[in-house]
């Protein structure tokens, strides 16, 4: 099973957390880009973690010898968006069961409950669920906010990406440290030590 262990124990000076959609593109005499979509966006991440101390990485390198290196994945979230912007550190929204209230028909959005009254989500918020048994989504919120009224039901909003087949109502929805499951790229990961710190760079892909 994928566990947050890894992403735990990296101390991440710096990240790249985006989605790569994986599009064809070529250019036309008259100057028009066409766009061609060759499968459904993935996210990926590439982390720099140049502070590490030399336990840190023994940690570090022996979870991911856990994982048999690309062979196994892990959960992993934006550390820039770790919790919604007007809930800092999760403290408001704490243990409430958030859910799935409502689809939209442009399989691009979608309603939540379960929130506390006046509970506030804006644009670049993350959102993570599971769905079709053992598939992690993660989704952004797009549109610029969504408050929950004074049932805990937010209005329909806009994400990214689409959302996937297999989504349903009443599905469990985290958003503080909402993750992704990941596989790390192979070769990517290539710790060094300078004195007592280590570097240690990984690169990691969406698992759907």
């Amino acid at each position: 099973m994928p566990s947050t262990d890894l992403m735990n124990a990296l101390v991440v000076s710096r990240v790249a957390f985006r989605i790569d959609y994986g599009q064809e593109t070529s250019g036309q005499s008259g100057g028009q880009i066409l766009v061609k979509d060759l499968r459904s966006p993935l996210w990926s991440m590439e982390a720099d973690c140049t502070t590490l101390t030399l336990q840190q990485l023994r940690v570090v390198r022996a979870l991911i010898g856990g994982l048999g290196g690309s062979r196994g994945s892990f959960y992993a979230w934006d550390p820039a968006a770790q919790f919604p912007a007007a809930d800092p550190d999760g403290s408001i929204l704490g243990a409430n069961n958030v859910q799935i209230n409502s689809l939209g028909a442009d399989n691009t959005s979608l309603s939540l409950r379960g929130l506390p009254p006046g509970y506030i989500l804006t644009i670049g918020d993350m959102l993570a669920f599971d769905f079709s048994v053992s598939h992690r989504a993660l989704h952004q919120v797009v549109s610029a906010s969504a408050v929950a009224n004074g049932a805990g039901v937010t209005p329909v909003f806009q994400i990214h990406p689409p959302l996937r087949q297999g989504v349903a109502l009443s599905l469990p929805v985290t958003l503080k440290r909402a993750a992704a499951e990941m596989r790390l790229v192979p070769g990517s990961f290539a710790p060094s030590v300078d004195g007592m710190i280590a570097t240690a760079p990984i690169k990691a892909i969406q698992v759907v």
